[in-house]
C-alpha cells in the first residue's frame, strides 16, 4: 500500500523513477537496515521515507547525525530533520467491525491480530468500538499471531475462532490467509491494507484501506519547495488517506449496506466521533473522560484494550 501510494505521489509530482529508491524485504531494526539507509544516503537520496513502524529505531539513531538529509518515518518520533506520519485509521476500521457486527447472528466476533504493537491495538479498539456500535453486547476475542508474517498461523487463529463459534472476525495482516480460511468455513472476514475481496469473495466484507498518497505528496512538495516542516503528517476518512474498499454486494443484503453507508457518512460528516469519550479498558479503568477525544499522539500510541475486547496485553 505505501509502495503504490509512493509511485502515485511521484506521478502527481512529476518525479522520474530514477528519484525513487525502493527497498523491499529489508529486516527491521538492526544493522541491515542501518547499513541500507547510510547507503542510500551516500548514493544522493536526500529524503529517506520509513515504511514501517520497525524502522523507528534506525530512523532515530540516524536522522541526528545526518542533518542534511529529510527523514520520514511511519508513527515515528520527530525532531528537526524527521517528521512522522499516520492516519486516523480508526475511523475506517470501526467500519470495518460495524459491518463484522451486522453480518453476524452471534455477539461474539473475533480479530486475527500479528504484534502486539501499538497501531495494531489501536486497530482491534476501532474495530472493537464498531461491533459495539452495531451489536451494543458485542466482544472481540484476539487471536495473536505473534508474528508480522506467518500465514500458516494466521490461518490456525482464523480456524480457532471460528470453531469457537466466531461467524465474523476483522484481520490486521498482509497476507491472505485468514481470508482464505473464513472462505473455507463459511465465516466471514474484513481484509487489511489492500482490497482483499478477490482472494475470498465469499468471505470478504470490505478491507481497510490505507491511501498514502495524499500524505507522500505533502512530505516530498516540503522538501522540495524548502518548506520543511518536522510535524507528524496525519490524514483520515474525510481527506481519503484511510479508508475502505467497496462493500461486496454478492454477500452483503442491501439494508445493510444501506445502514453502512450511513454510518460512514456520519462519521465522515462529523456527526458520529469514534473512541469518542467516556472510553473504558477491559481492566475497568477510564482512559479518556466523557466528551474527549484522542489526540494524535495518544492514537500513535495506543495500548489498551476496549472494554468488549477479550484478549491481554503483554
Amino acid at each position: 500500500a505505501q509502495a503504490e501510494g509512493l509511485k502515485r505521489a511521484a506521478a502527481d509530482l512529476g518525479m522520474t523513477d530514477d528519484q525513487i529508491v525502493m527497498i523491499e524485504s529489508l529486516s527491521e531494526g538492526g544493522s541491515e537496515a542501518d547499513s541500507t539507509i547510510v547507503q542510500l544516503i551516500d548514493d544522493g537520496c536526500n529524503l529517506i521515507i520509513g515504511g514501517s513502524s520497525g524502522f523507528v529505531t534506525n530512523i532515530n539513531g540516524l536522522c541526528a547525525q545526518y542533518p542534511d538529509v529529510y527523514f520520514a518515518q511511519f508513527e515515528g518520533d520527530t525532531s528537526e530533520n524527521c517528521c512522522g506520519y499516520s492516519c486516523r485509521d480508526i475511523e475506517a476500521i470501526f467500519m470495518c467491525g460495524y459491518a463484522a457486527a451486522l453480518m453476524s447472528d452471534v455477539d461474539q466476533l473475533g480479530y486475527v491480530a500479528p504484534n502486539p504493537q501499538t497501531s495494531v491495538v489501536r486497530g482491534i479498539n476501532a474495530f472493537a468500538a464498531g461491533a459495539k456500535a452495531a451489536r451494543p453486547n458485542a466482544t472481540v476475542q484476539i487471536a495473536w499471531v505473534n508474528s508480522w508474517y506467518d500465514p500458516a498461523t494466521e490461518k490456525e487463529c482464523a480456524t480457532t475462532l471460528i470453531q469457537a463459534g466466531v461467524q465474523s472476525m476483522g484481520y490486521h495482516g498482509g497476507t491472505t490467509a485468514v481470508c482464505e480460511a473464513c472462505e473455507d468455513a463459511g465465516a466471514y472476514v474484513t481484509g487489511f491494507h489492500t482490497d482483499k475481496e478477490a482472494y475470498a469473495p465469499q468471505a470478504v466484507l470490505t478491507s481497510f484501506c490505507w491511501n498514502w498518497t495524499p500524505i507522500f505528496n505533502e512530505i516530498i512538495t516540503q522538501v522540495a519547495t524548502e518548506s520543511w516542516t518536522s510535524d507528524t503528517k496525519y490524514g483520515n476518512m474525510a481527506d481519503g488517506v484511510a479508508g475502505i474498499a467497496p462493500w461486496n454486494a454478492d454477500i452483503m443484503p442491501q439494508e445493510v449496506i444501506n445502514q453502512c453507508n450511513e454510518m460512514y457518512e456520519a462519521i465522515v460528516d462529523g456527526d458520529y466521533v469514534v473512541l469518542e469519550g467516556p472510553v473504558v479498558d477491559n481492566q475497568g479503568n477510564e482512559v479518556l473522560p466523557e466528551g474527549e477525544t484522542f489526540t494524535i499522539k495518544e492514537l500513535v500510541n495506543c495500548y489498551f484494550l476496549l472494554d468488549n475486547v477479550i484478549g491481554k496485553l503483554p
